[in-house]
């Protein structure tokens, strides 16, 4: 009896999510030409995350398509590849994951096929694999999927850091570059050669304050390297893309450079973590949203390693 009911829920809850895909449409922005992004919403995991919560799309070449983050769940993934759809019917080649966070690669499974091709950092198979224990227990707990319905799909393709791949989309050429440990130690960036569009993944954040789950002085370092590139838009993991693009970079740095000193200080004077959760980088409040919750898990995330430089 009670195999028979989880049976029956499965096909239940398969069947609810077909229904919510299919009847789910994303608000598309054309930033350049065939380059199409969703912006997802500025809330945080918890009661209100619904799995849609940053910066998804997809570029057109003349023979193919590139997916960018696929979302945080199935239902997201698959309200993109209808999207997809409604723009052409030219074959999904590849699918690219910025980086190994839950909100961008749940929704990998909507494109798993044998001709599509997922590509990411050298180090996401085995970061995926680390987390998908701790991400099926918050798809759960916020979004009521069971753990047989988180599906991971790893990428095929491995970029080394520091190491760059060139793929062709049909006339249109996008490089894609991944770094040494950052935001993450999985952050890539894509760069569309065509238009100078740069998909920047969590490695930007505008208006949402920056996170860093990786390493402080690396991502100030790849912060100093976006900075100086040369290109005409950048499309952060959250907020609004812009083209005014060395400034937000510049104020992503400015955030985390003040951080580093007053944790700096509060360590060398000897002031504990809570103290140090409420006073560090406290001059940046006003100036990003959720800045409370996402400063104090910058600090938890980098005050142990500070402490021992």
């Amino acid at each position: 009896m009670k195999k028979k009911f989880l049976l029956y829920l499965f096909i239940l809850l398969t069947s609810l999510q077909s229904t919510l895909a299919s009847s789910m449409k994303l608000n598309l922005i054309e930033v350049a030409p065939n380059i199409f992004v969703h912006q997802g919403k500025h809330f945080d995991v918890d009661e209100s995350y619904q799995g849609d919560i940053c910066n998804i799309g997809f570029i057109i070449g003349k023979e193919s398509v590139a997916v960018i983050d696929t979302g945080g769940n199935l239902i997201i993934g698959e309200a993109l590849k209808a999207s997809i759809r409604e723009k052409t019917s030219l074959p999904i080649k590849y699918v690219i994951n910025t980086h190994v966070h839950l909100d961008h690669i749940y929704g990998n499974a909507a494109f798993a096929n044998k001709n599509t091709e997922f590509i990411g950092h050298s180090n996401l198979p085995k970061a995926m694999r680390f987390r998908k224990n701790f991400y099926e227990g918050l798809n759960l707990k916020y979004l009521n999927i069971p753990a047989e319905k988180t599906i991971q799909i790893p990428p095929s393709i491995l970029i080394e850091a520091n190491k760059t791949k060139i793929i062709d989309l049909g006339k249109r050429k996008i490089k894609i570059t991944a770094y040494p440990t950052a935001h993450t130690n999985t952050d890539v960036t894509i760069e569309d050669l065509t238009t100078g569009t740069l998909w920047a993944g969590d490695l930007l954040f505008i208006e949402r304050t920056p996170s860093i789950d990786g390493d402080i002085n690396g991502i100030i370092d790849v912060l100093d390297r976006l900075i100086s590139l040369n290109i005409n838009l950048a499309i952060p993991g959250h907020g609004p893309p812009t083209k005014k693009w060395k400034e937000a970079f510049e104020k992503n740095k400015n955030y985390f450079m003040t951080l580093r000193n007053d944790v700096r200080k509060a360590i060398s004077e000897d002031q504990g973590l809570r103290k140090t959760i409420e006073t560090a980088a406290q001059s940046e409040a006003k100036k990003w949203i959720l800045f409370d919750i996402q400063n104090a898990r910058n600090i938890n995330q980098i005050y142990p390693k500070l402490e021992w430089e």
